[in-house]
């Protein structure tokens, strides 16, 4: 089986992905591409978008990840904008805006899109987070420092990482482990 490249400029979402092929034998490199993404509320045609582009970039195959977050509490705000909105509001703002909710949920809409020649697919995993009252941690972007995720007992994801906790093990792994099945039953 040959490698496979997953595009992305996140080191934490390659941490996560790399530690699961590992956990797997199998090997992924990564890619830095600078993509123009398009801007929807549907998360199945950004990722579809962002996975052909990076086929068409780089002629060989690829998996791409791309996040959305909803917060029920603020009506599903921001979706799939969550990375332009880390753009301009820091740890402080995110937490003044959310600290009057009471539902501190806050849902992760996981898509894995792999694209080889006209073979697409996308996968698609959910978790519900809690958004923390106050920012704990250093490491990762600022959502990071206020959420904590399935299976951080109570942690941010930043001290999760810092922490040094096992990524394939992860809850957020799951999503990897359901990509890398059908990958390892129609590349073998």
């Amino acid at each position: 089986m040959t490698d496979l490249t997953f595009v992305t400029g996140n080191p934490e979402k390659f941490e996560i992905a790399q530690a699961t092929f590992q956990k797997h034998g199998l090997h992924l490199v990564q890619e830095d591409l600078d993509t123009d993404e398009i801007q929807s509320e549907d998360g199945d045609k950004i990722v579809r978008d962002k996975v052909s582009k990076a086929y068409e970039a780089l002629k060989r195959p690829v998996v791409v990840n791309d996040d959305s977050w909803a917060i029920p509490g603020l009506n599903g705000f921001p979706g799939p904008y969550m990375k332009s909105i880390l753009h301009w509001l820091t740890v402080e703002d995110l937490l003044r805006l959310t600290a009057p909710l009471e539902d501190r949920r806050i849902i992760l809409s996981q898509r894995i899109a792999y694209q080889h020649d006209q073979t697409q697919k996308v996968f698609l995993k959910e978790y519900t987070g809690t958004i923390l009252k106050e920012s704990a941690g250093v490491r990762g972007n600022t959502l990071w420092k206020i959420i904590s995720m399935p299976g951080d007992e109570g942690l941010s994801v930043s001290q999760a990482f810092e922490q040094g906790r096992d990524p394939a093990k992860r809850e957020v792994a799951e999503g990897w482990e359901a990509f890398i099945d059908w990958y390892k039953e129609t590349n073998t």
